[in-house]
C-alpha cells in the first residue's frame, strides 16, 4: 500500500512537472526556430529598450538601458557627450528628441511608439534644468526618474504577453496547487490524519511566490520570500515531522516539483509569429557580430563609417561588447564627432 502511494503521488508530480517543461520548451524552440541567417543591423526603427524587451523578455533589466540609451541619442545627433574629469561624463543636448525612422505599423508599431514615450519623458526630464546634465552632479530627483523609467520600460514588456503565455502560465499554476492538493488528500484519507490539513499554508505559498512581483517596491521587494518562507515553511515543516515516511516522501517530492513548476510558470513565454521574427532577427544580428571575419566588418565600416558607433548601444545591450573588443581593435575607425574626450576606447568598451 506505501509503495501504490508513492508511485500514485511521483506520477501526479511528475506529470505536472513535464506540462511545466513542456510549455517552457515550446516557446524556446518557436525562438529557436525563429533565427534567420545573417542580419547586419538591429530591426530599424528598435531603439534599445525595444531590443532589450524583445531578446531578453522577462529577464530584461531596464537599468542596463539607460548608458547604452544615452549612446543611441548621441548616434543619432540629439546629444554631445564629453568627458568631465571631476563631474563624470557631461551630456549637451543639441535638439529635442524625435521618434526613430521606419516604425512598422500595428501592434508592433505600437509598442515602440509607447517606448518612445518612455524614452522622451526619460530625455526631457535629463534635460529639464538646461541644455547640459553631469552625470556624477545629477539631482536628486533623477533617482525618481530612473525609477519611473524602469518601471515603464517593464511595465511595456508585461503588456507583450500573448494570450497562449498567459493561458499556459495559469494552467502550470493551477497544476502546481493541484498536485500539492491532491498528494495531500491521499495521504491524509491514507493515514486518517487531520494535521495534513495545515499544507494548506505551504499551498498558499506557492500562490503568492506568483502574485506577489520580486521586482516590486517596500514589502513586495524587501519581505516576500521571507515571508513566504515562513507562511509555508514552517506548517510544512511541522506535517513533515509528525507525517508517516511515505506521507514524508511524496509530500515532499510533490511540493519541490510544484515550487519549480511555479517559477517556469513566471519565466515560461510563447511569443506572437511578430516578435518571434523580431527575436530572430535580433538573434541572428548578435550571431552575425559574434562569428563575422575581420574582413567582413572592415567592409561593413566602408559602406557606413559610422557603423561602428551606430551598433554599439545594441552591442551593449546584448552584452557582446567585450567579445566585440578584439575585433574592432584590429580596424582602425575614427573617433565619432559626438564624443569628446581622451579616454575614448576606454568608453566605447
Amino acid at each position: 500500500m506505501s509503495l501504490t502511494v508513492i508511485l500514485i503521488c511521483a506520477f501526479i508530480s511528475a506529470a505536472m512537472l513535464a506540462f511545466a517543461i513542456g510549455a517552457y520548451a515550446a516557446g524556446k524552440i518557436k525562438l529557436k526556430r525563429a533565427v534567420k541567417p545573417i542580419e547586419f543591423y538591429p530591426p530599424r526603427g528598435y531603439s534599445p529598450i525595444d531590443v532589450m524587451n524583445k531578446y531578453y523578455t522577462y529577464n530584461a533589466n531596464p537599468h542596463d538601458a539607460i548608458n547604452p540609451l544615452m549612446l543611441y541619442w548621441a548616434s543619432r545627433g540629439f546629444i554631445t557627450i564629453e568627458e568631465d574629469c571631476k563631474r563624470g561624463l557631461k551630456l549637451t543636448k543639441l535638439k529635442n528628441l524625435t521618434p526613430p525612422e521606419n516604425i512598422p505599423d500595428g501592434k508592433e508599431g505600437e509598442s515602440i511608439r509607447k517606448n518612445y514615450v518612455t524614452e522622451k519623458t526619460y530625455f526631457d526630464v535629463l534635460f529639464g534644468g538646461g541644455k547640459v546634465f553631469y552625470t556624477l552632479a545629477a539631482p536628486s530627483s533623477m533617482q525618481s526618474a530612473n525609477e519611473r523609467f524602469v518601471k515603464e520600460c517593464k511595465g511595456d514588456r508585461l503588456e507583450r504577453r500573448t494570450k497562449t503565455t498567459k493561458k499556459l502560465s495559469a494552467l502550470v499554476m493551477l497544476f502546481a496547487v493541484l498536485s500539492v492538493v491532491i498528494v495531500s488528500v491521499i495521504n491524509m484519507v491514507r493515514d486518517n490524519y487531520a494535521l495534513y490539513i495545515a499544507m494548506l499554508f505551504p499551498t498558499i505559498a506557492l500562490v503568492l511566490i506568483r502574485a506577489i512581483p520580486s521586482d516590486g517596491e517596500g514589502f513586495e521587494k524587501m519581505l516576500k520570500y521571507p515571508f513566504i518562507f515562513v507562511w509555508g515553511g514552517a506548517p510544512f515543516g511541522a506535517v513533515l515531522s509528525f507525517a508517516s515516511p511515505t506521507a514524508r516522501i511524496s509530500l515532499a517530492v510533490a511540493y519541490v516539483a510544484a515550487v519549480i513548476s511555479v517559477f517556469i510558470s513566471t519565466r515560461l513565454e510563447i511569443k506572437s509569429d511578430m516578435d518571434a521574427e523580431i527575436y530572430g532577427r535580433i538573434a541572428a544580428f548578435k550571431r552575425f557580430l559574434l562569428e563575422a571575419e575581420i574582413d567582413r566588418l572592415e567592409t561593413l565600416i566602408e559602406e557606413n563609417p559610422n557603423y561602428y558607433f551606430d551598433i554599439l548601444p545594441y552591442c551593449y545591450i546584448l552584452k557582446i561588447t567585450k567579445k566585440l573588443k578584439p575585433k574592432f581593435e584590429r580596424i582602425t575607425t575614427d573617433g565619432p564627432s559626438w564624443y569628446l574626450g581622451s579616454l575614448r576606447d576606454t568608453l566605447m568598451f
